[in-house]
């Protein structure tokens, strides 16, 4: 569970540092005993071994006062947080119908503390979605983020709630999930979210929307979804570029746990724990690696990744396959069927003593 939260925000970079937004607050105990959940600790409890799953550790009770207290520190408003929790359960009813999450271990609890929680702490990122000067002024442009791989929605659309001035684009190749997540989205009263099916690097590939796509997110998010190289390689295109006017770059907001290539270390803007961004120790496992446009970019060539080849016309696809010929005795005797012509015998045209007029 949740221990005692501490504020603290220390980058693992020691080259960089990059320092959230300050909050003042007391800190808050989260309590440490479940027992009161017997209901869902049987449901969560491994199949195969009886033991109850790691992510009870990360579970918390969004209707609780220390979950409050958390997305308060945040800036998160009362009104936010109640949409927040009522994602929760959306996302526990909907894995019941389909696999959204691991089923084991989804509950109204784990769903706030394990996969809502870390997607809200990057609220605690300085100028995110953008440098806070353009996004609060009157006639700034709308944030455009790209939640890539999102899954059961994660981290768009918790994000997409508490930015309800940003325009998000949820992407996944699986279907239903997206379909899940259109529901979800439509019952919590959202209109800044939409979803694409399919794979990211193909985006830029549509023949109506590709050219508005291209290098023109702010943000592209992901969580966990493949190896950081292989990543880049995928969202390369959807970055904007830093412009010649000195407008700056798009950023890759990237949460991950475990081990991090060096070819991507080594090119890192900042690297923080979630802990630290929502100022709470055992909070997540995981922590938030922010790359720019340009790094991603590198990343990218050096990753090993081709692009895949695109199918050529219909007419191309089937040239190895033989076609039906008269040679075949199919189609000789169909009416309309191809043949060579028999011109050794009489021809039978049913008008042979026809005489042309005035030609007597």
């Amino acid at each position: 569970m949740h221990p005692t939260c501490a504020f603290s925000t220390t980058s693992m970079l020691s080259t960089v540092t990059v320092t959230p937004r300050t909050y003042n607050y007391a800190p808050v105990a989260v309590p440490k005993s479940f027992s009161s959940h017997s209901k869902e600790l049987k449901m969560i409890l491994d199949p195969f071994t009886d033991e109850r799953s790691t992510s009870m550790d990360y579970a918390l009770d969004p209707y609780s006062t220390e979950a409050r207290q958390v997305t308060k520190r945040l800036g998160i408003t009362d009104d936010q947080h109640e949409t927040l929790s009522k994602h929760a359960e959306l996302v526990v009813e909907w894995n019941d119908r389909l696999n959204l999450i691991s089923r084991k271990d989804c509950t109204v609890e784990v769903v706030f503390g394990r996969h809502i929680l870390p997607s809200l702490a990057l609220a605690a990122l300085d100028d995110f979605p953008l440098e806070k000067e353009t996004y609060e002024a009157a006639s700034a442009p709308k944030a455009k983020i790209a939640d890539i791989g999102t899954g059961g929605g994660f981290p768009g659309v918790p994000l997409a709630i508490i930015y309800p001035e940003s325009d998000f684009l949820l992407v996944d190749s699986v279907g239903k999930k997206l379909k899940a997540i259109e529901e979800m989205v439509t019952e919590l009263g959202l209109t800044n979210v939409k979803t694409h099916h399919g794979r990211a690097e193909e985006i830029v590939d549509d023949p109506i929307n590709g050219r508005k796509q291209k290098n023109s997110f702010d943000i592209v998010v992901g969580r966990s979804v493949s190896a950081l190289p292989r990543f880049c390689f995928w969202i390369q295109d959807l970055l904007k570029k830093k412009g010649k006017d000195g407008s700056d770059e798009g950023r890759l907001v990237y949460i991950i746990g475990g081990e991090v290539e060096k070819s991507v270390t080594s090119r890192l803007i900042a690297d923080h724990a979630i802990d630290d961004l929502l100022g709470c120790e055992g909070t997540s496992d995981k922590r938030t690696l922010i790359v720019g446009a340009s790094d991603v970019l590198k990343i990218a060539k050096e990753s090993g990744e081709k692009k895949q080849k695109r199918s050529g016309n219909k007419s191309n696809k089937n040239k190895n396959i033989k076609a039906k010929t008269n040679n075949d005795g199919e189609w000789r005797n169909s009416r309309g069927g191809w043949g060579n012509k028999d011109n050794t015998g009489k021809k039978e045209r049913g008008y042979e003593n026809f005489k042309r007029y005035g030609t007597d």
